[in-house]
């Protein structure tokens, strides 16, 4: 480990221990869970503003972009409902599992006497007097059941259990989209379009990234608001496969004692869910690990930040790698916006993603990058978004009332900057010292 990201561990491993400390629910499996899957989406856009950050550059729209990016994905995906000409009418149903956390009611599975073609998750099947949401499929004694809940508002799924138990008609409505693949694609292309304006403009029309960056702060918010005419977007029961996939975990991992600690189970491991965001955030970080430590057009983007006049006289395509950093940064600003749709299920585009740039400036910089340029350290920008995440959940957890949120949270990152720039000092003059240490001899 770097010495100077040694700060943003320790601080991160304090508040980690301290919050244990004091309430041990910090460890239960659905905490731990939530945040893996918010580290790992605010881990994404620190990762990108880290590229233009060791150019010697800054972001100010991620936040926006954000907001853009849901807004955009939600219209591109042209959701309809309409009813289809056929309809089938209930053979049997069962209870099918207890809600989870963060569930609103129970699930049930129903069999239907004429299987109707094409169900599939985000559907829903209509009575006279209930509505149920299709979640899936499930195979049960060799027979095809659909797993439901309540499509909507009352009746819950109990009392739609006993309105369906007659046999009546059931009527099948979907709702038509575009590939959410589709639609995803299309706005990353549009966000690396974004990324190579600002660079262009940054890189070529010799404009400041500061001012750059925030001009497209309040374009792309004001763009997002226009295009939404200023309401909340959402998938609504749209795209349900889609957001289980993505949303949903990869695998589970073994945490020792967490369980205990926690007080909800009485095992000595406890099993943790690990969502595909944060196999995602693995990915990223891999590939620009070794992007910036493995290959020469890295070390060229390195040299940029430290020195953009020598690596141009060195014969460094400084212009170009500018160019790349901004739009690395808005492609990771526009995949982060459609997870956190996807978390979310609606964007508000008034509200969406603000400050989130600075939480993502705040990572980066606490985690290694400094703002002068020429300096990265990946794993330690992941940890400053651990850090970031963590104090929110401490605050909640430890009682604070939400008006000390912003206090608690910017002393905490106050200390672990000073700590941090204490240990590179130290470890500094540390360095002279021997250096003066071995001419003396």
């Amino acid at each position: 480990m770097r010495s100077r990201n040694l700060g943003i561990f320790v601080l991160l491993l304090a508040i980690v221990g301290l919050t244990t400390w004091f309430n041990g629910l910090f460890l239960d499996p659905g905490n731990i869970r939530s945040l893996i899957r918010d580290t790992s989406l605010y881990g994404l856009i620190s990762i990108g503003v880290a590229f233009v950050i060791i150019t010697g550059g800054i972001d100010l729209s991620i936040g926006s972009l954000i907001a853009l990016s849901g807004v955009i994905f939600i219209t591109i995906g042209d959701f309809q409902k309409y009813e289809v000409d056929y309809q089938s009418s209930v053979a049997a149903v069962q209870p099918f599992r207890e809600p989870e956390p963060g569930e609103p009611e129970p699930q049930t599975v129903v069999r239907l006497r004429d299987r109707l073609p094409t169900v599939r998750a985000g559907d829903q099947l209509q009575t006279e007097q209930a509505s149920l949401l299709v979640l899936g499929t499930e195979r049960i004694e060799g027979q095809t059941w659909l797993r439901v809940r309540s499509g909507g508002s009352p009746p819950t799924i109990g009392q739609a259990v006993a309105l369906t138990r007659s046999g009546q008609s059931v009527r099948h409505v979907i709702t038509a989209h575009r590939s959410p693949w589709t639609c995803g694609a299309i706005v990353l292309g549009f966000c690396a379009v974004v990324g190579l304006v600002h660079g262009l403009l940054v890189a070529w029309g010799r404009l400041q990234p500061f001012v750059v960056t925030l001009c497209g702060l309040l374009i792309y918010r004001g763009m997002a608001r226009i295009l939404s005419d200023d309401t909340a977007k959402g998938f609504g029961n749209a795209m349900l496969e889609f957001r289980q996939s993505v949303g949903g975990a990869a695998f589970e991992f073994p945490l020792p004692f967490a369980g205990r600690i926690a007080g909800t189970s009485t095992a000595w491991v406890t099993w943790i869910e690990f969502p595909w965001t944060g196999v995602l955030l693995a990915l990223v970080t891999a590939a620009a690990w070794i992007f910036l430590y493995k290959t020469v057009y890295g070390r060229h983007l390195l040299a940029l930040g430290q020195n953009e006049q020598a690596a141009l006289y060195s014969g460094i395509a400084t212009r170009r790698l500018t160019v790349l950093a901004y739009v690395i940064c808005s492609t990771l600003a526009g995949l982060a916006g459609i997870l956190f749709l996807v978390d979310w299920t609606t964007m508000a585009p008034s509200t969406a993603g603000n400050f989130y740039e600075l939480y993502a400036i705040a990572a980066a910089v606490l985690g290694g990058c400094s703002l002068r340029g020429g300096q990265g350290a990946l794993l330690g920008v992941i940890a400053g978004a651990a850090v970031m995440r963590c104090l929110y959940k401490s605050i909640d957890l430890l009682g604070i009332g939400k008006e000390w949120e912003f206090v608690v949270i910017g002393t905490a990152l106050f200390a672990g900057v000073v700590f941090d720039e204490a240990v590179r000092r130290y470890s500094a003059r540390k360095k002279l010292a021997a250096r003066a240490g071995a001419t003396s001899e």
